[in-house]
């Protein structure tokens, strides 16, 4: 089959506009399964990670306290973080260290920000784990549920108890002598 060759004097062709990016299919959805996310805070460029799964083990043993915590605020099955924002109070000493070691910066710098910043970086913080948080929150009460069936189904048994002693009813077979 013969080819078309351009004329050795003809001006270069343009080159191709590229076609526009198609996104990954094997990334497509990276952003969920690992939502990182970087913001300025206080000046500083931060990148916000969710924990790992074996990471997260760790920083659910840690933050058991307020893991608990946060089960009995979401007792009716909901989860917001102007609900939770007050437990970062009172349990401050797990969760500068939790959320520093998400940020990669230290718990130091943390404990200096202004309001504001510490609003933005701890609102960034609990956003980016959430779902960590979620599922640590719905093994707890799956596992709260599990143990209160177990409790009710292994309650008092359905077999009428011993009657006192001289109580005893007589019956037809009392005057039969019994087989050993």
């Amino acid at each position: 089959m013969a080819r078309k060759l351009p004329r050795e004097d003809a001006p270069p062709a343009a080159p191709a506009t590229a076609p526009p990016a198609v996104p990954d299919p094997g990334t497509a959805g990276l952003n969920t399964l690992a939502p990182d996310l970087t913001t300025q805070i206080a000046g500083r460029e931060v990148t916000i990670r969710e924990y790992g799964f074996l990471e997260g083990l760790g920083i659910a043993e840690r933050a058991s306290d307020l893991i608990a915590d946060m089960v009995a605020l979401c007792a009716d099955g909901t989860m917001r973080y102007a609900r939770v924002r007050r437990l970062f109070g009172k349990h401050r000493a797990v969760v500068v260290p939790i959320a520093a070691e998400s940020a990669g910066v230290e718990p130091e710098w943390i404990e200096r920000l202004e309001p504001a910043d510490s609003e933005l970086f701890l609102s960034t913080w609990f956003t980016v784990n959430s779902g960590f948080f979620v599922r640590e929150v719905a093994v707890d009460m799956r596992d709260a549920a599990l143990a209160a069936a177990h409790r009710v189904s292994t309650g008092s048994s359905s077999s009428p108890g011993s009657l006192p002693p001289g109580s005893e009813t007589t019956t037809a077979s009392d005057g039969s002598p019994s087989v050993n």
